[in-house]
Parts: structure tokens; sequence; C-alpha cells
């Protein structure tokens, strides 16, 4: 009896350890799919990230070049008031071009559905911290913009119509006023050369829109630095 009790204990022990055994496996093969299933999910999703930053490239591209051209617009204006070049039939346009507000509009839709499947703490490191960095600048960015259209909106557009309204005219070299002037029968002015030299008010306001311009340029820049790694990192992990 003891020698079948030692059998059929060993034979049960023996049993539980299979069963056991079993379980592992069962387990580690459902991990081994919901880990392929996941690495399939992120792959899907970072090329669509990577979709993303590419129109979000093309995005900052275009607004880097007309913030030169605003640059350029402050830069010919502030050396006109300080006398170094003379004040010329251009100035009109330099000054419409300054009205100009800037906002970066970025494709957040592969982020946004990376983020809320929890897939960010899987992805590596570099890449993680890479991603985190790219969405938290756009962030910092866009207080930029609200700080510089605020500016234009509350201070260098108010004071442009008020003080120099006579922008708006068919002499204006800007495209979209020479276009919707193009037909105006009415003689076109200049503006005061003696008035502009004099107005420190205004001065003050165009050296603020290059200040302003400056900045903004420098948050576009290291976002297109930014998207270039993100997707150098991507296409180094595939």
């Amino acid at each position: 009896m003891e020698n079948k009790t030692s059998k059929y204990l060993k034979y049960a022990i023996g049993e539980i350890v299979l069963v056991v055994i079993g379980i592992l496996i069962a387990l580690q093969i459902n991990n081994w799919n919901e880990q392929i299933k996941l690495d399939k999910s992120i792959n899907s999703h970072l090329e669509i990230l990577k979709q993303n930053l590419i129109e979000d490239k093309i995005q900052l591209q275009n607004l880097k070049e007309k913030i030169t051209n605003g640059k350029a617009a402050a830069d010919s204006t502030i050396l006109q008031i300080m006398t170094i070049v003379p004040v010329d039939i251009h100035l009109k346009k330099y000054l419409a071009l300054l009205l100009l507000e800037y906002n970066f509009s970025p494709n957040t839709n592969a982020f946004e559905t990376i983020n809320q499947s929890n897939e960010i703490p899987s992805l590596k490191n570099e890449l993680r911290t890479a991603i985190l960095d790219y969405y938290a600048l756009i962030e910092r960015t866009k207080e930029r913009e609200i700080i510089s259209n605020t500016q234009i909106k509350t201070k260098y557009e108010p004071y442009v119509y008020q003080e120099y309204p006579n922008i708006f005219q068919k002499n204006n070299e800007w495209d979209i006023l020479a276009t919707i002037y193009e037909k105006d029968p009415r003689p076109s002015t200049l503006i005061d050369k003696d008035r502009f030299l004099n107005d420190k008010t205004f001065e003050a306001l165009i050296v603020a829109r290059y200040y302003q311009l400056i900045a903004l340029e420098k948050f576009y820049e290291d976002l297109i630095v930014s998207s270039n790694k993100i997707v150098s990192i991507i296409n180094k992990n595939k």
C-alpha cells in the first residue's frame, strides 16, 4: 500500500507539474502573440506618424519662408527709420507684410492614437523621448504664436489702421493689396516721410514685430530639426 501510495503521489505531482508547464507555455505563447499584435500596431502608427511629420515639415518650411519675407520687410523698414537707407516706394509693402499672423497647425492624428492606445511606454527610450519632445515643443511654439499674433491684433494693426491707412492703396506692391486695388481709379498717396521718420511709437512697434519674427523663426527651425530626428529614428529601427 505504501508503494502504491508513493507511486500515486509521484504521478499526481507529475500531472500537476505538466499542467503548470502547459499553463506557462500557453501564457508565454499568448504573450508572444500579444507582443506581435502590439508591435504591428505600433509600426502601423509610426508609419502614419511619419506622414504626419512630413506634412508638418512642409507647413513649417512654408511658414519659415513667410517669416523670411517678414524679417526682410522689418529689417528694411528699420534701416529707413534709422536713415541708413532712404525711405523708398516699397515701404507700404513692408508695413503691410508685418500685419501677417503666423499659425502652425500640426497633424496630431498619429500621436493622439499612439497616446490613447497607451503605446508610448512600449516605444524605445530614444524614440519615445524624441516624440514627446517634439509635441512639447509644439505647445511652446503655439504660446509664442499667441504672443506674436496678440501683439499684431492689439498694438501694431490698430496703429497702422489709425495712423497709416493709406498703405491700403493701389501703389502698395504687396500682391494681395495690388490685386484688390488693381482697378481702383482713385489717386494714391505716399506715406509722409517726415512723420514716419519721427514716429517713435511706430518705430517701437516695428522693432517689436522684428523681435517676434526672429523668435518664431527659431521655434519653427527647432521643430523641423526635431521632426527630422523622429523620422530618422523610425527608419533606423525598422
